[in-house]
C-alpha cells in the first residue's frame, strides 16, 4: 500500500502548493480556499499518511483493489475538501426546502453508511443481519449525528465527529473480537485503563476489510462535510441558540427514551449470552452493546421482599445445620480449624485450563501433566466459570462474595459498575477472624479498580507491579513462579494467620508474540493445523504446571498449616476455534459451557480431621469458597451454608450460562421458578438469597475512578 499512498500524497502535495500560491487553472485546484477547507483536507491526507506509515511497518495485510479503494477514497476526500466552501454554497444557494431536503438526505446517507462502516471489519454476516438491529443502530447513529450536527451549527463538522467516533469503536471491536474471540462488553468502557495496561501483548494488524471501511468513512465524512451552507441573515445569533437548544432537546429526549425503552423487551433485540458475538453479527454492535448497558441495573427477583429473604436465608440454614453442619467430619474439621486457623492461600491463575477436553486436542495433548496426576488434593476437578477469554475479575467477584455472574446481566462486571461496601465476602470474614489480609497482582493496581475494591473487601495489603521490581518475566511478564516466591516470603515472614490472594498474569493473552524461548515453544499439530498462538499458550501452562510442582513442594515442608485454594479464571480466547472445530456436532448450551470450563484445586499441607484426599469433584467459581470453609471446618455465613445445601442437593455448578443439575443436565439460567421443584427452584431461590447479599439496601454505583455513586431502588 505504501507505493500507493506515495503517488497519492505526492498529487496532493502537489495540489496544495498551487492552492497556496493560486496558480494554475481554478477549475483544478481552487485559488488560496479559506481555512476550513484546508482543515477538512488534512485530516483526509493525515489518515493517508498515516496508513502508509502503517503498511511500512508490516501492520497491514490485504489485497491490492482494497489498498486501493481505502487510498482513492481517501485521496479524493482531500482534494474535494479544498473545494468544500464553494460546493457547500452551491448547494445552499438551492431554492427552499431543497437544501434542507439535501442536508436531511445526506445525515441519513451518511448514517447508513456509518452503520456499514463500524460493521464491516468485525462482522461476517453484514447479509444476514435481523431488520430489528439493523434499524435500532441506524436510528440510534442517525440520532447522534443529528443532535452533533445542530450542536456544531449545522457546518457538517457535529456529524462527522459522530462518523469517526463511530468508525473508532468499529475497529476497537475489530481488534477486542480478533484478540479474545468475543466482541466489546459494555463494562469494557469502564475497563480501559486495564485494556491499555495489557494490550501490550497484541500485534495491531489491519486487514482489508479495516481498510474498506476506512474507504467508507472517507465517503462518508466527505459528504456530510459537503452539507448546504447555512444562509447568514440578520439574526445569525438567534440561529445559534435554537441550533444548540435544538441539539440538546435531541440527547435529552434519547436519554429518557434509552432509560424508558427496553431494547430487548419493546423493540426486540435479542442478545444471545451463551454466544455473544452471535448476537453482534446479527443485531449489530451499538445494537447489542447499548442493549448491555440497558442491563447494568440488576433485575430483582418477582415477588422479591427482604422479608422474604430473610426467611429464605434461615431456612437454607436450619437445613444445613441439620444436615452438612452436623456430621462428625464436619464437627472434627471445626475443632481442628479453631486450634490451628490455617493459612489461606488462593491463587487464580490467569487463563488456566486443560485444553485436552476439546477431543484430547485430536490426540496430540494430554493437558498439564503434574495437575492432571496429583492425587493429593483434598478436592479438584472441573470448575464452571462465567468469563471467557477475559473478564478476569468477574472470577475473582465470584469466589470472593460467593455470588454468581448467572444474575448479574449480560456485559456486567460488578468491580466496576457496582459499590460493594458492606458486601460479605471472603477476604472480609477472615479479618474478622482475626486473619491478616494481603493481595497480589503483579501488574497495574488500576486494573478493574482493584485499589477501589480490595480496601472495601478488608485487604490489609495490596501488592502491585512496582513490588515486583526485578521479577522474573515471560514475554514481559512477571512469572507465576516469581509471584509463589512472594507468597513464601510472606508465609514465613509471621506465625499468624494469613489470607493471600493471587491474581497472577504470566498467561494473559495474545499468544501470537513469539516472545518465549524456543527451548520452550510446543510444537503440537493438530489434524494438520499448525497454530502457533496454541503452542505458545501451552508452553505457558506447562510452565504454570511446573512453577505449581514446585510451589506444592515447598508448602508441604512449611512448618506452617497451609490451604492452597488453585484454579484458573477462564479460557483463553483461542479455545473457541477448538471447541468448534472438534465438537462440531455437540450443539447448545453443553457446547458452549464445555468453553467455560477451568480446572480447580483444594490442597492442605496438614492432615484435615475429618477430610480426605484424592477427591475428583465439579464446582463452580462462586462455591469455591463455601467448599473451602466445608472442608476445613471455617465458620460459613448463613449465605454459604444455603449455597452448600443447593451445591449438594440438586445445583453442583451455576455460571452466567446456566446452571447444572445433579443428573448432570444444563438448563438455561432463565429456566428457573419458585413454583417449581428441584434444579428450577434451587436456582430461583440462589438469585432471590444473592439479590438480598448484594442490594438489600439499595444499589450502589461506581462513579468515576471507582468511587461511591448514588443509590438508586432502596428497598424497605
Amino acid at each position: 500500500m505504501l507505493s500507493i499512498v506515495i503517488v497519492m500524497a505526492a498529487g496532493l502535495v502537489a495540489c496544495y502548493i498551487c492552492a497556496a500560491c493560486g496558480v494554475g487553472s481554478r477549475r483544478v485546484v481552487p485559488a488560496k480556499p479559506p481555512i476550513s477547507n484546508w482543515i477538512w483536507s488534512f485530516c483526509f491526507f493525515a489518515l493517508l499518511i498515516f496508513l502508509g506509515i502503517y503498511d511500512r511497518l508490516s501492520l497491514i495485510n490485504a489485497i491490492f483493489p482494497q489498498e486501493l479503494c481505502c487510498a482513492v477514497a481517501l485521496g479524493i476526500g482531500a482534494y474535494v475538501s479544498l473545494r468544500n466552501a464553494h460546493i457547500r454554497a452551491k448547494l445552499g444557494s438551492l431554492h427552499r426546502p431543497l437544501p434542507q431536503i439535501l442536508e436531511f438526505g445526506l445525515l441519513l446517507v451518511g448514517a447508513y453508511l456509518t452503520f456499514i462502516a463500524i460493521e464491516l471489519p468485525s462482522n461476517p454476516y453484514m447479509t444476514d443481519f435481523y431488520w430489528e438491529g439493523l434499524r435500532l443502530e441506524v436510528v440510534i447513529i442517525f440520532i447522534m449525528m443529528l443532535a452533533l450536527h445542530f450542536l456544531f451549527q449545522r457546518s457538517g463538522v457535529g456529524a462527522a465527529i459522530a462518523a469517526l467516533a463511530f468508525e473508532i469503536a468499529g475497529i476497537a471491536e475489530y481488534f477486542v473480537v480478533t484478540f479474545r474471540d468475543a466482541p466489546i462488553m459494555a463494562s469494557d468502557v469502564l475497563a480501559l485503563g486495564t485494556a491499555a495496561a495489557v494490550g501490550g501483548g497484541y500485534t495491531y494488524i489491519l486487514n482489508g476489510s479495516v481498510l474498506l471501511s476506512l474507504a467508507l468513512l472517507a465517503a462518508t465524512v466527505l459528504l456530510l462535510s459537503l452539507t448546504p451552507l447555512v444562509t447568514k441573515g440578520g439574526h445569525r445569533a438567534r440561529c445559534v441558540v435554537v441550533n444548540l437548544v435544538v441539539g440538546a432537546a435531541i440527547i435529552a429526549g434519547s436519554v429518557v427514551g434509552f432509560k424508558y425503552v427496553s431494547f430487548a423487551n419493546d423493540l426486540g433485540i435479542w442478545y444471545n449470552a451463551w454466544i455473544p458475538l452471535d448476537s453482534y453479527w446479527r443485531e449489530g454492535f451499538v445494537s447489542s452493546f447499548l442493549t448491555q448497558v440497558q442491563s447494568f441495573s440488576p433485575k430483582e427477583p418477582e415477588d422479591y421482599s427482604n422479608e422474604k429473604a430473610k426467611d429464605l436465608l434461615s431456612s437454607y440454614a436450619a437445613t444445613y445445620d441439620a444436615t452438612l453442619g452436623s456430621t462428625e467430619e464436619r464437627k472434627a474439621a471445626e475443632t481442628q480449624y479453631n486450634e490451628i486457623k490455617p493459612t489461606v492461600v488462593f491463587v487464580m491463575n490467569e487463563s488456566f485450563s486443560d485444553l485436552s477436553i476439546y477431543d484430547d486436542l485430536a490426540g496430540s495433548y494430554t493437558g498439564p501433566n503434574w495437575f492432571n496426576s496429583f492425587d493429593g488434593a483434598l478436592s479438584k476437578g472441573t470448575l464452571y466459570v462465567s468469563p471467557f477469554g477475559g473478564g478476569t475479575c468477574n472470577s475473582e467477584w465470584e469466589f470472593l462474595t460467593g455470588c454468581s455472574m448467572a444474575y448479574m446481566g449480560s456485559g456486567v462486571y460488578p468491580y466496576m459498575v457496582y459499590d460493594m461496601t458492606g458486601v460479605e465476602n471472603l477476604a472480609a470474614d477472615l479479618k474478622q477472624e482475626g486473619y491478616d489480609t494481603l493481595a497480589m497482582h503483579p501488574n497495574l493496581a488500576t486494573n478493574w479498580y482493584r485499589n477501589v475494591v480490595y480496601p472495601t473487601f478488608g485487604f490489609d495489603t495490596f501488592l502491585d507491579i512496582s513490588d515486583f521490581t526485578g521479577a522474573s518475566k515471560l514475554r514481559n511478564m512477571v512469572t507465576d513462579e516469581a509471584t509463589y516466591d512472594k507468597i513464601y516470603e510472606e508465609l514465613t515472614s509471621t506465625d499468624d494467620s494469613q489470607f493471600i490472594l493471587d491474581v497472577t498474569m504470566q498467561n494473559h493473552g495474545g499468544y501470537d508474540t513469539g516472545a518465549l524461548p524456543a527451548s520452550m515453544m510446543k510444537d503440537y499439530d493438530v489434524d494438520g493445523y499448525d497454530n502457533s498462538e496454541l503452542n505458545e499458550y501451552l508452553a505457558l501452562i506447562d510452565e504454570s504446571d511446573r512453577a505449581l510442582e514446585s510451589f506444592v513442594e515447598e508448602l508441604s515442608t512449611l512448618d506452617k498449616p497451609v490451604v492452597l485454594v488453585f484454579f484458573g479464571d477462564h479460557q483463553p480466547s483461542i479455545a473457541s476455534f477448538y471447541n468448534d472445530w472438534l465438537t462440531p456436532d455437540d450443539n447448545g448450551l453443553v457446547h458452549q459451557e464445555r468453553a467455560h470450563t477451568t480446572s480447580y484445586m483444594i490442597y492442605a499441607n496438614y492432615d484435615v480431621a475429618g477430610a480426605t484426599t484424592g477427591n475428583v469433584e465439579i464446582s463452580s467459581t462462586n462455591y469455591l469458597a463455601a467448599d473451602l470453609a466445608q472442608l476445613i471446618g471455617m465458620p460459613l455465613t448463613d449465605y454459604q451454608k444455603a449455597e452448600l445445601v443447593m451445591q449438594t442437593t440438586d445445583v453442583p455448578a451455576i455460571n452466567a450460562l446456566g446452571y447444572q443439575d445433579a443428573n448432570g443436565t444444563w438448563h438455561d439460567i432463565s429456566e428457573t421458578s419458585s413454583s417449581s421443584s428441584g434444579a428450577a427452584k434451587l436456582a430461583s431461590d440462589l438469585q432471590i438469597l444473592q439479590y438480598h447479599q448484594l442490594f438489600s439496601d439499595g444499589i450502589h454505583y461506581q462513579t468515576g475512578a471507582g468511587y461511591s455513586g448514588t443509590v438508586w431502588g432502596r428497598l424497605d
